[in-house]
């Protein structure tokens, strides 16, 4: 017979919990089904808030909640750092974990913690860290852990309506990259700031109905020459920027206050769901609860790589290969025009690109990452645009592969993930005065009367505009009704000669 003594595992108390609720068990039949004490059970029912939190997010195989101690925060830092840095597949050993806790000790001045090999067998008796879990030699995801995730999240959401329920993620984008350059830009790493001139950082966030918070960008200078007069604070996106045009825990921290703040005041509670990246603070916010994605899952569990993220930037390569198209006469190189694209015009085809993500693309995503009671429908995230693109790019080039260049920058390190220094990504507030000064150039062919007879005259009075526009003190209302005219007339341009003919001889002539 077994004893009453039983120390059920976290598991073991969800699913009592679950008899208790949904079945509708007595105790006494609870009792003799899990084969267990009265005391234990009532204790179980009463804590049983307390036991579902911890069973999202923790391990459902730990049966007692770990008891503190005088070195608590050490190791809650810690194992923050070890979950983001095993979610990027970082092979991570003993001696690493030792190392980091002691420089996180320092930073904390705890002079008497020594992260000692006792120290070390403790942590990962705490956590069930086991040897081949750390030892970093497969990338594939474990479809076990997936399987179990989608199973959770259900009762994770449960409460949630779909308006409430969020997911966000940070992704890189070289904003100037064109098909000709995809091998020599794909090669670059871009750690240590290296690139950043040429990258921006983009942190989206959307709900399950398909609704977009505004983007938030990091770009590299607080105030890029192609600003000059504009207000950034009225930009259809929030724009943020340090050295390395990275995604930053205080700048994490403020977008979430915002996001809180604003759900406040609309009276309504979320759950927004996040990875654990070391740029991710662990608030306790009053409108929002935060979620965390399960480690080296995020590729099949996160709703914003199933295809949200690859279609927004399917939409931004289009404008970006209409504005190529629309400028191919005037133009002696694919660099000159590459040199012509300033952060300006990447942040409102960014934001164009967002808005014409439809919302059933979201909710298919959400889907397929397991954000639903049932999977009864297919989950194709590509939007009608594609096939779009993928004309744009054989007009450019027959040998062009659309899903590469789109992918160009899927890989892109988007926060310090160094796993021993702690490199500190310190804000930038000068002006960016490294940028081409042909951005802020418009070519010098003057019309007069009714010259304007083609979309390529009209192109070019359009540039004209913009750069009256620019001079004019934060008119970001008129400047955004330019630059969208500008986007237009870009698309016509490239329509047509994607109907007449291929750009062969173009590339022929530069």
């Amino acid at each position: 017979m077994t004893s009453k003594n039983k120390c059920l595992t976290l598991n073991e108390k969800i699913k009592l919990i679950e008899s208790s609720e949904k079945d509708k068990l007595t105790v006494k039949q609870i009792c003799e089904l899990f084969k267990c004490g009265k005391s234990q059970v009532y204790n179980i029912l009463k804590q049983k808030n307390e036991i579902k939190e911890q069973w999202m997010n923790g391990n459902g195989r730990m049966k007692r909640k770990p008891k503190s101690n005088a070195n608590e925060e050490i190791n809650n830092l810690t194992w923050e750092w070890f979950v983001s840095a095993r979610a990027k597949n970082i092979p991570i050993s003993g001696p690493i974990i030792q190392t980091k806790a002691r420089q996180i000790a320092e930073q904390m001045s705890v002079t008497e913690f020594k992260a000692s090999n006792g120290w070390l067998e403790s942590f990962k008796n705490r956590h069930n860290i086991v040897w081949h879990q750390i030892c970093g030699e497969s990338n594939s995801v474990d479809v076990k852990n997936v399987d179990e995730w989608k199973v959770k999240v259900k009762l994770i959401i449960e409460g949630y309506e779909p308006k409430n329920i969020y997911n966000g993620d940070e992704t890189g984008l070289f904003f100037r990259a064109l098909p000709s350059k995809t091998l020599s830009v794909k090669s670059e790493e871009c750690k240590g700031g290296k690139l950043s001139k040429e990258r921006l950082t983009v942190f989206l966030c959307a709900n399950m109905e398909g609704e977009f918070e505004k983007p938030l960008v990091i770009g590299k200078a607080q105030k890029p020459r192609c600003f000059k007069n504009v207000d950034p604070t009225k930009f259809p996106i929030i724009w943020r920027a340090n050295n390395k045009a990275w995604m930053t825990g205080s700048i994490m921290e403020d977008w979430l206050h915002t996001f809180n703040n604003k759900l406040k005041k609309q009276n309504r509670r979320v759950i927004l769901f996040l990875d654990n990246a070391t740029c991710h603070p662990h608030l306790n916010l009053s409108n929002v609860h935060l979620a965390w994605l399960p480690a080296n899952t995020t590729s099949l569990t996160q709703p914003m790589d199933q295809g949200i993220i690859y279609s927004i930037k399917v939409n931004y390569r289009k404008m970006v290969l209409q504005s190529l198209l629309a400028s191919m006469d005037s133009i002696k190189s694919v660099n000159e025009l590459s040199n012509k694209i300033n952060v300006l015009d990447a942040i409102y085809w960014l934001n164009k690109s967002v808005n014409l993500i439809k919302p059933d693309t979201v909710k298919k995503c959400f889907i397929k990452a397991g954000f639903n009671l049932v999977l009864d429908q297919p989950t194709d995230a590509i939007n009608d645009n594609h096939n779009d693109f993928k004309l744009l790019c054989s007009t450019i080039n027959e040998k062009v592969d659309s899903d590469e260049y789109v992918n160009i920058d899927k890989h892109l390190c988007t926060n310090d993930t160094d796993i021993i220094a702690d490199t500190t990504v310190k804000p930038c507030t000068s002006i960016d005065v490294e940028q081409s000064s042909s951005e802020d150039e418009t070519d010098n062919v003057p019309l007069h009367g009714n010259d304007i007879k083609t979309y390529k005259n009209a192109l070019h009075e359009i540039k004209r505009l913009e750069m009256f526009a620019l001079d004019q003190n934060n008119e970001n209302e008129l400047l955004e009704s330019i630059l969208n005219l500008k986007n237009l007339v870009e698309k016509k341009m490239a329509s047509q000669i994607t109907k007449q003919k291929t750009l062969d001889e173009f590339w022929s002539k530069i």
